[in-house]
């Protein structure tokens, strides 16, 4: 409404005066109304100001239904927020404009801004959020409306292949996830893949790695490395595509030392070059089988022989001998101890080997008397004294006496043969000794025997060579086990033992 209209006249200062003082005059008039007494002067203003008001209210009325007339409704769904909203606006545009909406870029708006508005029209406006793109190590930011990382990633036409490395913040995944992913993707990670050649032997492949280094490249693609192995570039150096690695591969061995076995590989050609690379040491005359300078074979199995000498000293006694001196002041058979005797220390040297600590040789290697033996000297008498003994035959003169274990021997007990070692028949008379003890055709005489002549040999007894075996022929045979003095009868012989066995 125009404020310069208003529905009734304009007051004056007139209008605004008693005609009578306020305390004379009356509350109510003493005349009753009637239209002769009507003021119109104050009535034709007023009408005519209710007249101009009406005509203006009407007038805005009209407008304001023209205007609601012209309003079209339309849906906005603004970021997934729906609202109905009446407009006038000729365009999409307009209708943001008259909403304070402002596109920024990346927004997506549909339909298009220029689109005209119709009714019942639906307007989607979805603005545009950040994503984080690292593509082979390059970081850049996405303003994309899309959520889905298969939908990012067709928008942003970029290739991926199910060799390359794929992650979704920070979730390693595959192609084939991407459009079920769950949530929306907010750094999407790729990693080319490069092409590796490796020449393994005498085999040659080719692989695809997003790793950063050989190393794990050779890993990634699951071949197993050995230390000895030769690999043709540092396990360090970075991967480039088309790369060729070559692998000179070990070769593996068994190493039997103390007392364990060491399962290793080699890249050298000979055994030793295998204990080398196993940090084993062969340490003065430790050896191998086979050999040190022998060829290695896959499989091969290396003993280790450890060899250590030493030389330990050996003490042995060695025993005096005993030594017999005539001695003409002594009687025959007795004997005096001159000097006792003295064992000798002989010194031994000898040189022990031992491999894997079982002794295999011993070796002397030299041999000192550090002590000479003291030889026990004993003087035994030569002296002859001749005595007289009574037999049944009378006084017999001997020279000797010896105390001897007695037995009897006759034809019968052997098989009949009665002819002695001097040709001799076997009769009473004929006795036999221990061949040297007693010369032969020597005359004894035994108590209870009587006298008889040496003229047969025989074994002894096993313990003793002072035996004497009784004769006789084979009807007056008496049998003999006993020890019995004899006495050697002179003549002294010329030859004549002076000393007697034990």
């Amino acid at each position: 409404m125009n404020p310069e209209f208003h529905s009734t006249p304009p007051v004056t200062e007139s209008d605004t005066q008693p005609t009578a003082p306020l305390n004379d005059a009356p509350l109510l008039s003493p005349y009753p109304p009637s239209s002769s007494r009507f003021n119109w002067r104050v009535l034709l203003p007023l009408s005519f100001a209710v007249g101009i008001g009406v005509i203006l209210m009407m007038t805005v009325i009209g407008t304001v239904i023209v205007m609601f007339s012209r309003e079209t409704s339309v849906t906005v769904i603004i970021d997934g927020e729906r609202q109905k909203i009446s407009t006038d606006a000729d365009t999409i545009a307009d209708l943001m404009d008259e909403m304070n909406l402002v596109v920024g870029r990346g927004d997506f708006v549909s339909p298009p801004p220029e689109t005209k508005i119709e009714a019942n029209l639906t307007v989607r406006i979805d603005g545009a959020r950040r994503v984080l793109l690292t593509i082979d190590g390059d970081t850049q930011t996405l303003l994309t409306t899309a959520t889905s990382p298969w939908d990012i990633l067709e928008e942003t036409e970029l290739e991926v292949n199910e060799n390359d490395l794929l992650m979704i913040d920070g979730t390693e995944t595959t192609i084939a996830n991407l459009l079920t992913w769950p949530v929306p993707a907010n750094h999407i990670t790729i990693k080319h893949a490069v092409e590796l050649h490796i020449e393994d032997g005498d085999t040659t492949r080719t692989v695809y790695t997003t790793q950063d280094t050989v190393g794990d490249a050779l890993f990634d693609a699951g071949l197993q490395l050995y230390l000895a192995d030769d690999v043709s570039v540092d396990l360090n150096a970075p991967v480039v595509d088309g790369m060729t690695i070559s692998i000179d591969r070990s070769t593996p061995t068994s190493l039997i030392v103390d007392g364990e076995i060491i399962e290793t590989r080699s890249d050298g050609p000979k055994v030793i070059d295998a204990l080398t690379d196993a940090g084993v040491v062969l340490n003065g005359l430790d050896y191998t089988i086979p050999f040190e300078d022998t060829p290695l074979q896959p499989g091969m199995r290396i003993r280790v022989i450890r060899v250590r000498e030493e030389v330990i000293t050996e003490q042995e006694a060695l025993p005096f001998e005993t030594v017999f001196e005539g001695d003409a002041s002594l009687e025959l058979d007795q004997r005096r101890l001159r000097q006792e005797g003295q064992n000798g220390i002989r010194q031994t040297y000898v040189r022990i080997r031992y491999e894997n600590d079982a002794e295999i040789s011993r070796h002397v290697e030299e041999s000192v008397i550090v002590q000479e033996p003291v030889n026990r000297i004993v003087a035994y008498g030569t002296n002859i004294v001749l005595r007289t003994i009574d037999t049944p035959e009378g006084p017999r003169q001997y020279w000797r006496h010896i105390r001897m274990y007695a037995t009897s021997y006759h034809p019968a007990a052997l098989g009949g043969d009665n002819v002695t070692a001097t040709g001799e028949l076997l009769r009473h008379g004929i006795v036999a000794v221990v061949p040297g003890v007693i010369p032969f055709y020597t005359n004894v005489y035994v108590p209870n025997y009587g006298i008889g002549m040496v003229a047969d040999s025989g074994g002894g007894l096993p313990n003793s060579r002072l035996w004497i075996d009784l004769g006789y022929e084979d009807h007056d045979y008496v049998h003999w086990s006993e020890f019995v003095d004899v006495y050697l009868l002179t003549p002294v012989p010329d030859n004549i033992r002076y000393i007697l066995p034990e």
